[in-house]
């Protein structure tokens, strides 16, 4: 393939990868702000099991119990769904850190085949003057 196409392709192949590893990103960023409402929603039912958690009146007895079964199984409920944010949130990250290297991998690529092709310009430049300078020579020399 020429260097100029290679170096195209590259560069697409890197804008591609920057793309998915902004959507990994976004998702990644989803999620946390998903953990986020759970763990505020945990606390907000352990502040209100702290608050009426007790017995306060003789009537509110016999619902005491109904009420701590109910915040355990939401709790429980709130848990699971953070385990399952976690094995979501692993495989993302693992995506995520898969297309990093390889968009490393091909930043790499890429800064090679610029040199490369920037030491071909130079040669050829090297090679114009010094051509220029040898037809200088010989129309300038003594017969």
């Amino acid at each position: 393939m020429p260097a100029r196409r290679r170096i195209s392709a590259l560069r697409l192949i890197q804008r591609i990868k920057q793309h998915e590893i902004d959507g990994y990103a976004a998702r990644m960023t989803a999620i946390r702000a998903e953990q986020a409402n759970l763990h505020e929603e945990i606390k907000a039912l352990q502040a209100r099991v702290e608050s009426e958690g007790h017995i306060t009146s003789p009537e509110a007895a016999p619902y005491l119990a109904g009420f701590l079964r109910a915040v355990e199984a939401r709790r429980a409920l709130l848990t699971g769904q953070l385990a399952a944010l976690d094995e979501k949130a692993a495989g993302i990250e693992a995506q995520l850190m898969g297309s990093y290297r390889e968009a490393k991998t091909n930043d790499a690529a890429l800064d090679q085949s610029l040199e490369q092709l920037q030491k071909h310009e130079d040669r050829r430049e090297a090679a114009e003057t010094e051509e220029i300078a040898r037809n200088v020579y010989l129309r300038n020399r003594p017969s």
